[in-house]
């Protein structure tokens, strides 16, 4: 299956007939272009300069030409973008009577513009002679007759540019409407972005994608090497769901076999219809053996850079350093932007771990403070949700144990000034994860472990922080469990990220191993016999302003390097299975 791209190719090909099946010049052109289309404002489309002015010619079109050279006719206006072309003529028309509508407008520079056409009853359209949209074949499948009934993009070009419309009759009158509208994208059963796993378990994962408009969709799975296959449909009690973005969870799945899987889209404008955009391709998984002691991942946190390009630019630095195609699984450690915004999320960072194996290998989602903030940051759970609807959770992959925590805002919801946080119920949060954590730590899950490693955006210990507010937190939830000299369950590693500075703690110390002297933490190492490891982040005092794990596991330990966006390994480190830390590449240690 071919992987989307996040990077833009050019977009001066047409879009022919939206409204039926498409042909092959526009569904190549969809899907190189989507990113681009699906994140347009109005200020980028092309101003087409078009009027409400044009020629009415009566009669069906002469000739094979006749939407490249228009004919005398009739001058008319359109009235509030409508107009009933009966009243044109001294009589009303008949079913199947036929017109050409043309108009020459001046457009600043190349580019393209959206239109939107509503007719009884059919109608195609052609901008300098090349075939735009066409209704033909299914008509207008709407009694509204206004210009959103079909919305499309059309080419223009710098200079003289001519539509031509050719509009047939329906049963009932002869009306056209037609303006240039608000952006939109239309419907259109094709994935945008995607698909890729998330949610891994010994006995589940979730493939999320995203669709061009609100489609219905699901997933075909299968055992692989077995022909039988069931759907999976994302769905709300028993209703398939309308939407941009997908989420079908598969359960009941079996540790240790593997799985093929398709997407299924249901066509918008025929729902009787199936759509299946890899064709016959399938991709496959496979759920680990719960004894297995051998894997990889990647881990990196705060990519807060601008724009989305630059964005993009040190992702794929660290992907490539950290070698993450053949890694087993990926983690992204929170605050993966300044707010969060789904369209940039999806489009930027996301379509990077799908061309990295994202479809075969999952994604892990991690909350950051900053995914607390923005217009859509109630959002996030209906996204990146886990089976049991949280943003915290607990899941094994072969024989370690993982706890995916949420270390919430770093900021108080009482502070002064701070509007992002004033939605936040901090007491509330803080009482539901401690009971989740209490019940975790009781679950087979954890007790049968080999080793366990906690993801998390915050650490308890070997962070400052401003407000002092997150490793506190983080102290009341775990420590109960994880701290100390003989902790109740001893961890093998925690992962971080929140500080922007690269850091790692030496456990029973107050040493910090770190590339340049780190800010005093709110709390030191001594009480603590779990490493904690945090990425870089945007900071100008730093060499770099991101960095990434890539942890491998196997029967003896873990080991995990550490990377910059330039493919160096500045630190790497073994931690055998009874807590002993070797350095293979060191790094400065500071007394703090």
């Amino acid at each position: 299956m071919k992987k989307n791209n996040c990077i833009i190719l050019l977009f001066s090909i047409y879009l022919v007939s939206f409204a039926n099946a498409l042909s092959p010049a526009t569904e190549k052109f969809i899907t190189q272009n989507h990113s681009r289309l699906a994140t347009l404002t109005e200020a980028d489309l092309q101003a087409a300069g078009l009027s409400s002015n044009w020629i009415f010619c009566y009669g069906p079109p002469p000739g094979e030409n006749w939407m490249k050279n228009p004919r005398p006719g009739t001058l008319i206006r359109l009235k509030g973008n409508r107009l009933n072309l009966d009243t044109l003529l001294p009589e009303p028309q008949k079913e199947g009577a036929e017109a050409v509508l043309y108009q020459e407008f001046e457009a600043e520079g190349d580019g393209f513009a959206q239109l939107g056409i509503g007719c009884d009853w059919w109608f195609e359209v052609y901008c300098n002679g090349e075939l735009c949209y066409s209704t033909m074949e299914r008509g207008n499948e709407s009694e509204r007759y206004v210009p959103y009934d079909h919305p499309f993009f059309f080419p223009v070009r710098k200079g003289k540019n001519l539509l031509a419309v050719r509009v047939k009759r329906g049963s009932l009158s002869w009306k056209f409407a037609c303006s240039t509208i608000d952006f939109t994208l239309p419907e259109l059963p094709i994935v945008t972005v995607g698909p890729w796993l998330g949610d891994p378990d010994s006995d589940c994962v979730c493939i999320r994608f995203t669709t061009l408009g609100k489609v219905g969709a699901g997933i075909e799975y299968r055992e692989l090497g077995k022909t039988e296959s069931q759907i999976e449909w994302d769905h709300r009690q028993g209703r398939i769901l309308r939407r941009i973005f997908h989420a079908s969870r598969l359960t009941g799945l079996e540790a240790g076999k593997s799985y093929e899987y398709r997407i299924v889209l249901l066509d918008p404008r025929n729902p009787a219809r199936r759509v299946y955009p890899a064709g016959d391709a399938w991709n496959e998984f496979q759920i680990p053996e719960t004894s297995v002691s051998e894997f990889s991942f990647f881990y990196t946190a705060d990519l807060q850079h601008t724009p989305l390009t630059e964005q993009v630019r040190i992702l794929d630095g660290l992907l490539k350093a950290a070698d993450a195609a053949s890694c087993d699984f990926f983690v992204f450690g929170g605050d993966i932007g300044n707010a969060f915004e789904p369209e940039k999320l999806f489009y930027g960072p996301i379509a990077r771990i799908c061309a990295n194996g994202g479809a075969e290998r999952p994604l892990v989602m991690v909350r950051g403070n900053h995914e607390l903030r923005g217009d859509d940051a109630e959002r996030y759970l209906d996204y990146f949700a886990n089976r049991d609807g949280h943003s915290y959770g607990i899941f094994r992959y072969g024989d370690t144990v993982f706890l995916v925590l949420d270390s919430w805002d770093d900021t108080p919801a009482e502070a002064k000034g701070a509007e992002y946080c004033k939605y936040n119920l901090d007491q509330w949060f803080e009482a539901e994860e401690k009971k989740f954590l209490e019940q975790a730590i009781q679950s087979p899950k954890w007790t049968t472990a080999k080793r366990r490693i906690v993801l998390s955006h915050g650490a308890p210990y070997s962070h400052y922080d401003h407000w002092k507010t997150m490793p506190p937190r983080l102290q009341r939830l775990t420590d109960i469990h994880f701290a100390g000299k003989n902790p109740k369950f001893r961890l093998d590693l925690w992962l971080a990220g929140h500080t922007h500075h690269y850091t790692r703690s030496i456990p029973g110390t107050s040493i910090i191993a770190s590339p340049s002297r780190p800010e005093k933490p709110l709390k030191d190492g001594l009480e603590y016999c779990y490493p904690v490891l945090t990425v870089a982040g945007p900071k100008a005092s730093q060499k770099f302003g991101t960095s990434a794990f890539r942890v491998d596991v196997n029967s003896d330990g873990v080991q995990v390097c550490a990377f910059a966006p330039d493919g160096t390994c500045f630190e790497k480190i073994r931690i055998a299975d009874n807590g002993k830390v070797t350095e293979l590449i060191s790094l400065p240690h500071f007394e703090l």
